[in-house]
């Protein structure tokens, strides 16, 4: 698809979780493999879509910003390469953002039905980067330190 289609996409986001379902095909699958998401039911979509809609920059949930950095694709699939960040959270996935503005990159990959409507998603993002960002610690050599098995 187009930058067009990926702009639209995430603009729904910040109109209503109900704009962004409309771009799903009837039959579809939502995937998240990070916050262990599989989705193919509409109103499990609506509810995990609702808080990127939040315009209330007092009650800790933040205002949701996506920029699309990158599209590759045509009108069968693409893979979208994007940044967020949002500005009044006060919590990132359990945790407390003590001010900072959490944020993190990611890439989504679509496929789409003869109608132009996502039929497949699958998001990737850098969940470690943004936690280190908002103060856990985080030691990406430990994975060298773990014992080879044999």
């Amino acid at each position: 698809m187009s930058h067009t289609f990926a702009v639209k996409w995430l603009k729904a986001f910040r109109e209503s979780a109900e704009a962004v379902v409309a771009l799903y095909a009837d039959d579809f699958l939502f995937e998240d493999p990070i916050l262990g998401q599989s989705i193919t039911s509409r109103d499990e979509l609506l509810r995990v879509f609702a808080p990127y809609a939040n315009k209330d920059t007092e009650n800790g949930i933040g205002i949701n910003n996506f920029r699309i950095d990158e599209v590759v694709g045509d009108e069968r699939a693409a893979i979208y390469r994007w940044t967020w960040q949002a500005p009044t959270a006060a919590v990132f996935v359990g945790v407390p953002t003590n001010g900072k503005v959490p944020g993190a990159r990611g890439i989504t990959f679509h496929i789409y039905d003869s109608d132009g409507r996502i039929k497949r998603e699958e998001s990737f993002w850098d969940c470690a980067t943004a936690v280190r960002d908002l103060g856990l610690p985080v030691d990406p050599t430990a994975v060298a330190k773990i014992p080879a098995r044999v």
